[in-house]
């Protein structure tokens, strides 16, 4: 096990799903570019919105999906900033668009901001438990209170088919 100080619930072992959003009506570059609740971050400019048809275009979340393990040869040490790529870590991304995610949204309840375009690792890595726990520690040092998002939040129940985007190429 790992003697976690900064992220919360966390176990070694269990896989866990990041995602660092982006939008261009952020405040990328300043000390305000990092925000929880996520709308706080990529609406902080709303006034940048060129209309609910362009939120693909400005709104995107790249996504990595990690088995936490206790084994510091796993060590990566920015995790905060956003997706890992390195070797095969962010070599095979599925690019599609989405809405945003949350256990309150399912096939009755949709998203108001919909579409984003999505970027995800279609492959599990494996993570240090101190990778994780240094990117806790990040978020706790940034100015906004981010500490409601150093635990894990659930998974929304998946989306039935006939609502999904139809951009999406599988593989099979």
């Amino acid at each position: 096990e790992y003697a976690w100080q900064h992220c919360v619930d966390m176990k070694v072992g269990e896989t866990y799903e990041v995602h660092w959003p982006h939008s261009d009506m952020g405040a990328c570059g300043t000390p305000n570019q990092y925000q929880t609740p996520f709308y706080d971050g990529v609406f902080c400019h709303i006034d940048k919105l060129k209309g609910l048809n362009y939120t693909q275009e400005q709104i995107g979340v790249q996504a990595q999906i990690f088995t936490i393990i206790n084994d510091e040869d796993y060590f990566y040490p920015d995790l905060f900033r956003g997706m890992i790529v390195d070797g095969s870590y962010g070599a095979d991304v599925a690019k599609y668009t989405g809405s945003t995610t949350g256990t309150s949204r399912n096939n009755e309840i949709c998203s108001a901001y919909a579409a984003i375009t999505w970027q995800v690792d279609r492959k599990c890595h494996l993570i240090s438990a101190s990778s994780f726990d240094k990117m806790c520690a990040d978020m706790r040092s940034q100015r906004d209170d981010m500490s409601g998002d150093l635990h894990a939040h659930g998974a929304r129940e998946l989306v039935a088919e006939h609502l999904t985007a139809n951009n999406h190429q599988r593989r099979l």
